[in-house]
């Protein structure tokens, strides 16, 4: 059977799942993503909307995503529009903290390259 590894994403930080699980498929991994994002966000949907799961294979590469605001039964209350809206603004909210957290390893990565350089440099006679 597959391996599966489900990483939490809550937007600027990313848990990874060390172990991962054997499911048939992928329909099976992800009614499981499912599961567990709706224990996730018990009784704290607004605030967990924009969370994802995403689901990679044995070779930790990404197969799919479970956003938490997809399987959000508490929108099932409100009209198409309304529930569109909150998906697409949780969509956008996390594709927003993804890139933000892209950003700051880029920026980290600079800091570093700059700590080299200037290592590098102190090394140097004086001319």
């Amino acid at each position: 059977m597959p391996l599966y590894y489900f990483v939490l994403k809550t937007g600027r930080r990313s848990y990874p799942d060390s172990e991962g699980q054997e499911f048939p498929d992928d329909t099976a991994a992800q009614a499981h993503a499912h599961a567990v994002a709706h224990e996730l966000m018990r009784n704290r949907e607004s605030r967990t909307s924009h969370w994802r799961l995403q689901v990679c294979d044995d070779y930790l590469q990404p197969r799919f995503e479970c956003l938490f605001a997809d399987v959000d039964h508490t929108l099932e209350q409100y009209d198409s529009n309304l529930r569109a809206t909150v998906r697409r603004v949780a969509r956008t909210t996390a594709a927003l903290r993804d890139s933000i957290s892209g950003i700051d390893a880029q920026m980290n990565n600079l800091r570093q390259l700059m700590s080299q350089i200037d290592a590098i440099g102190s090394r140097r006679p004086p001319i």
